[in-house]
């Protein structure tokens, strides 16, 4: 059985979570909620919050996984429908993750513009991800938690001295549906709770275990407003102007002046976090592929919903303003599969049934 840990489930809310988060996202939504961003990225991680809590009130009342609620509900047949239809929900959100992630280690670890075949090597690790399942991401979020804990901490040390946190004033300097505005265009960033309606029934509930998972996403959420803080705290206007926000926050400091830019080892550090949240949405399509398929062996749909992504990487290449856009303004198709659907599964019915 493909089984993950709670502490691993943990790990991945607080560590891997924040990663996705400090690329794009800072400058997509200071530029429309400007200096109250830190207020649209709170509704955005309540209401990711409250998902989270939801559905680990579904696992601890119920041990099926959300295949086998589905289909204790409505049949196989719409089982395998659900997990064909969440397969390409997941494909289509792992697009722009990961290609601002081409974007960032082309521009940032490149004195040259690399070819798009350089980040190729990114699908061989994601392929040996997508062939260990769960098990994988589990382990990935072990390693990832030292890792992120010491890079993101000195990023901060480095960061934090040089921001104006009295820039993110006067509160409520633009109108409330600004505020809204950018959190709507945001949700495609705040999609990690989807991951836990299919974590269900690969893991064991232990006591406290909700407890457990909501704290950790609350330290991986407070993260988040603390980076966007002193990042808009160090830019504020002209923060709308700056990309790979990772690679811009500490650049100013002057302590290792005569080692040279000393924050990009812990950069590095933090895009290998990255690379394993990465995985982790291809992951999540090749499994609903194979439940989709009789659970078939992961190596041929692992190496199809790579090839295809890695196609798309090269198609897409140069419309990476064109996708973001489109991926902005369909927030409704984001809130669909990542909170209306986990929401819904409540409903289904939780007697023991065969898968």
């Amino acid at each position: 059985m493909d089984k993950i840990k709670i502490r691993q489930i943990c790990f991945l809310f607080a560590v891997m979570m924040p990663v996705t988060k400090m690329l794009i996202y800072p400058t997509t939504i200071a530029y429309t909620a400007k200096n109250d961003l830190l207020f649209s990225a709170l509704i955005n991680l309540a209401i990711e919050g409250v998902v989270i809590g939801l559905l680990m009130l579904l696992a601890k009342k119920t041990r099926l996984s959300f295949f086998g609620l589905v289909e204790n509900t409505f049949g196989k047949v719409a089982a395998k429908i659900v997990y064909g239809i969440f397969a390409l929900f997941f494909f289509i959100s792992a697009l722009l993750p990961l290609t601002e992630q081409k974007v960032f280690v082309m521009q940032v670890f490149y004195e040259n513009v690399p070819s798009i075949i350089s980040f190729a090597p990114f699908f061989f690790v994601s392929f040996y991800a997508c062939v260990k399942g769960f098990k994988c991401i589990g382990r990935a979020a072990d390693i990832a938690m030292p890792v992120f804990a010491v890079a993101f901490t000195v990023i901060m040390l480095l960061s934090v001295p040089h921001a104006d946190f009295g820039a993110l004033l006067p509160v409520e300097a633009v109108p409330f549906k600004s505020i809204v505005k950018g959190s709507l265009s945001s949700f495609n960033w705040f999609t990690d709770c989807a991951f836990l309606l299919f974590f269900m029934g690969n893991f064991e509930y232990e006591k406290n275990s909700a407890k457990r998972v909501i704290g950790s996403f609350a330290i991986g959420g407070a993260a988040v407003l603390l980076f966007l803080a002193t990042f808009y705290g160090i830019f504020a206007d002209i923060a709308v102007r700056q990309q790979n926000t990772i690679a811009q926050i500490a650049k100013y400091t002057t302590s290792f002046t005569s080692l040279g830019r000393i924050d990009l080892l812990f950069i590095f550090a933090l895009t290998l976090v990255m690379i394993f949240y990465l995985c982790v949405p291809l992951q999540m399509c090749v499994h609903c592929v194979r439940k989709v398929f009789n659970d078939c062996r992961p190596a041929i749909p692992s190496a199809a919903v790579n090839a295809l992504m890695l196609g798309m990487m090269i198609l897409l290449n140069y419309f990476f303003n064109e996708m973001q856009q489109i991926m902005l303004r369909g927030w409704y198709f984001y809130a669909l599969f990542a909170y209306a659907v986990p929401l819904l599964a409540l409903l289904l019915k939780k007697e023991a049934a065969h898968e």
